[in-house]
């Protein structure tokens, strides 16, 4: 299904999205994308949970081939489903406009959150290379013990600028972006390569530290499900390629090839850091690195580093720690708006977010929505929930995905049916079985997160409901020529 113009659309959004997107940038939005500051921190957690370096190692190496399974499986709809919007398209052509509705609605809710999220962090590593000042302004609200509060003045200032800065890049046009994207990956995989080849030739841990207290033990079933999703949740990001298909020449061929490669490198590499780490540190250091249980201690990587190579070295860490979170969130800002897009261009938003700028080819609208978004969630401080919800709430529609996939494999006539059909079924499967089982762990942890996720998305039932009947509304006559 190649992308669409409706025939109600009128002038808005009639240009459609230039095709300058080529395999290096989409590979690089892929890898850049994936790699962000999870994989600096995310050890300390997984150790938590694993206990030993035996299952740490199994649990990435889960993550990555699960990860790998959904990018086979997302590889076989774009190869038959091109356009922008990545699963929001996908979801559309094979379930129906609710379940891509959903989609585009927790993107609405979570993806600004994301963008906000990267942004500050980003301040916060800035602000251990170079010093910012203390707030301008500090508000305490009115609610409650009055503890909570916004504060407004440097930090807050730098994650606006990041913010309206990458929408100012995107909004230049997507062969701009897609350069920048390329740059930005190629600095933080190279300074990730950098750090594990250092540690790995100057680090060795000491024997007698080299196994935790509960390395005998193998972790639950529960435990093992926090760890993997820990693991997925340093993964996630491989999506949003997909998203940029309406702007991707070829995308039949780049866009699979690019997801496939891009995840296959990235676990590569996170197998290599986690191997650099234990080899660095024991596994107290790392079980007892920051964390939510241990706030205030050093990140994994920081402490590795620190230990090997000097607190000199260590120093220029939030460097790489940095661009890792600049080069995230500017994929979120390059890919999500066509989400929003594609949902205008089918009447499920404002048609003006459908409207393609004549100068760059973007849909610049939606891009500043998405930008103004995450700007109010940096200066108001209340993004942190709905960041820590992502992997559960990405997971959610990586099963409906992939359910819609193999729900569309039920027409292939039996005589169709060969050896290579019967591997990608069952590749689709393992990874919808994978998926499940993390959700309905999840939710049997009964986590604040997944409950308040569960809710939001499913809030957007009614508003789904609600936009239906307003369109119905507004085109009567198209309405009653359906026979309704």
């Amino acid at each position: 299904m190649q992308h669409r113009t409706t025939p109600d659309c009128g002038q808005v959004g009639s240009r459609e999205l230039l095709r300058d997107l080529g395999r290096p940038q989409v590979l690089a939005v892929v890898i850049g994308a994936m790699v962000g500051t999870s994989i600096y921190i995310r050890p300390a957690s997984i150790a938590q949970l694993a206990g030993a370096t035996t299952p740490i190692l199994i649990v990435w190496v889960a993550a990555g081939l699960l990860t790998l399974f959904g990018a086979l499986t997302y590889a076989q709809l774009a190869m038959r489903i091109s356009g922008a919007g990545g699963e929001y398209q996908f979801l559309r052509a094979t379930l129906g406009a609710l379940p891509a509705f959903l989609f585009g609605w927790m993107r609405l809710i979570i993806g600004p959150a994301v963008i906000a999220g990267l942004a500050v962090a980003f301040t916060v590593f800035l602000g251990d290379v170079v010093p910012i000042g203390s707030p301008w302004v500090h508000w305490n609200l009115l609610w409650g013990d009055r503890t909570t509060h916004i504060d407004f003045g440097p930090r807050q200032s730098i994650a606006l600028i990041v913010i309206f800065g990458l929408a100012w890049i995107n909004a230049r046009g997507v062969r701009t972006a897609g350069g920048f994207q390329v740059a930005v990956t190629l600095c933080k995989v190279i300074g990730l390569l950098a750090l594990i080849g250092a540690i790995l030739l100057f680090g060795h841990v000491r024997a007698e530290d080299s196994v935790a207290p509960a390395a005998s033990a193998f972790p639950t079933a529960l435990s093992s499900s926090a760890a993997v999703l820990a693991a997925i949740a340093a993964y996630n990001g491989w999506t949003l390629a997909a998203m940029l298909g309406g702007e991707i020449r070829d995308p039949e061929r780049v866009l699979p090839r690019a997801l496939i490669v891009g995840v296959a490198v990235v676990t590569i590499l996170y197998l290599a850091a986690n191997v650099a780490f234990l080899q660095a540190l024991s596994l107290q250091d790392i079980a007892t690195s920051n964390s939510t249980a241990y706030p205030t201690a050093p990140s994994v990587a920081g402490l590795a580093v620190r230990r090997v190579l000097g607190a000199s070295v260590a120093a220029a860490l939030p460097i790489l720690f940095a661009s890792s979170a600049l080069g995230a969130a500017h994929c979120n800002i390059l890919a999500v708006p066509r989400v929003f897009y594609s949902m205008a261009r089918d009447g499920l938003l404002p048609r003006s977010l459908a409207r393609v700028a004549g100068n760059s080819g973007t849909p610049n609208r939606a891009i500043a929505l998405i930008a103004t978004l995450a700007s109010v969630f940096a200066v108001m401080g209340s993004y942190d929930r709905l960041t820590n919800m992502t992997a559960y709430s990405y997971l959610l529609f990586y099963a409906l995905t992939t359910i819609g996939f193999l729900w569309s494999r039920r027409a292939t006539p039996r005589s169709e049916w060969d050896l290579r059909l019967g591997r990608i079924v069952m590749v689709a499967a393992l990874f919808l079985f994978g998926a499940l089982w993390l959700i309905v762990t999840s939710v049997l942890r009964g986590t604040a997160e997944v409950m308040l996720a569960t809710g939001l998305v499913a809030m957007g039932m009614p508003v789904f409901v609600a936009l239906r009947l307003l369109r119905s509304q507004a085109s009567p006559s198209t309405a009653g020529s359906g026979g309704q």
